[in-house]
């Protein structure tokens, strides 16, 4: 689904998608708030402040040559909405080889911090594969 107006959040989410791709941390670290917190795909990626944010991507960045997050659908809302909602495709090439990530899904909330929108948290999750088609939950 494509917005029908781009909101704040879903410009933050799109820069930060930018930023991301060309591993630059001073740009990252502008687009977030001081106390941000994020939640990543890995079961310990969840970090508090920027210099948790640091040392998330740059261990992000360690484990792989290169990597680009592309926004495949967004996901409606208000124009109001102090929060933006995508489903993503993530291209992450390891040891030279390029591995695609399908079904990734991020989601940002944002305020104000000294006059300026920021992201002040983030959340990044992959569908449980081990469920079944139409099951809630995976099988035991």
């Amino acid at each position: 689904m494509k917005l029908l107006e781009k909101t704040k959040a879903a410009e933050l989410l799109e820069q930060y998608c930018e930023a991301y791709k060309k591993r630059d941390l001073p740009l990252i670290f502008k687009l977030f708030t001081k106390d941000c917190n994020v939640w990543g795909t890995a079961i310990d990626e969840y970090r508090t402040g920027l210099k948790e944010l640091a040392i998330q991507h740059q261990r992000d960045w360690e484990q792989s040559d290169k990597g680009e997050i592309k926004i495949v659908s967004w996901v409606s809302t208000p124009p109001d909405a102090l929060f933006a909602a995508a489903v993503c495709k993530a291209m992450i090439t390891i040891e030279g080889k390029e591995n695609i990530f399908e079904h990734l899904r991020g989601t940002i909330a944002i305020r104000k911090e000294e006059g300026i929108w920021k992201i002040s948290h983030m959340h990044a999750s992959f569908p449980d594969f081990r469920n079944v088609e139409n099951g809630s939950f995976p099988t035991p």
